[in-house]
């Protein structure tokens, strides 16, 4: 069996790692927290308690960021209109996606219709053939049974 070793580092020195990068102006990920933690205290910590320490650190703040009162900021502001962009561009795609399951299913419909046409007129062709010898054996037992006839008339 494996024992649990207890970890290198605390929640706490976590945590201030987190707090230090986000002072820095740098981007809070897990991979820079890591290696904050690496530099300082020679170990990057778990992965998973990282990144789950990264994700509370980041829900925490936004919910005290919003603004007291009921009046829209500018990033709100930008923020819908991102949000109204992304809403457009995605039923733009999604009207151009339909557009292009139509035409595609239309070709092959009428690729179907050309593959029959094209096994229509072999079986014609075919049936135009057998026709043609048919007439053929006819036409020559006709005269056969023409010079017969005129065999046998005196």
């Amino acid at each position: 069996m494996f024992s649990m070793r207890p970890p290198l580092l605390t929640e706490e020195s976590i945590r201030a790692a987190i707090r230090e990068v986000t002072a820095s102006g740098e981007r809070v990920t897990g991979v820079a927290v890591r290696n904050l933690l690496a530099a300082r205290y020679g170990a990057r910590g778990g992965v998973a308690r990282v990144y789950r320490l990264v994700h509370e650190s980041q829900r925490a703040p936004r919910g005290a960021a919003l603004p007291l009162t009921g009046t829209p900021t500018s990033s709100d502001d930008s923020r819908e209109a991102a949000i109204a962009r992304a809403d457009l561009a995605e039923e733009r795609e999604r009207v151009h996606q339909q557009r292009w399951a139509r035409e595609t299913d239309a070709l092959r419909t009428r690729l179907a219709a050309a593959e029959q046409t094209v096994r229509d007129g072999e079986i014609a062709k075919l049936r135009l053939a057998d026709l043609g010898r048919a007439l053929a054996s006819a036409q020559t037992r006709i005269a056969a049974l023409e010079r017969a006839l005129a065999e046998r008339t005196p």
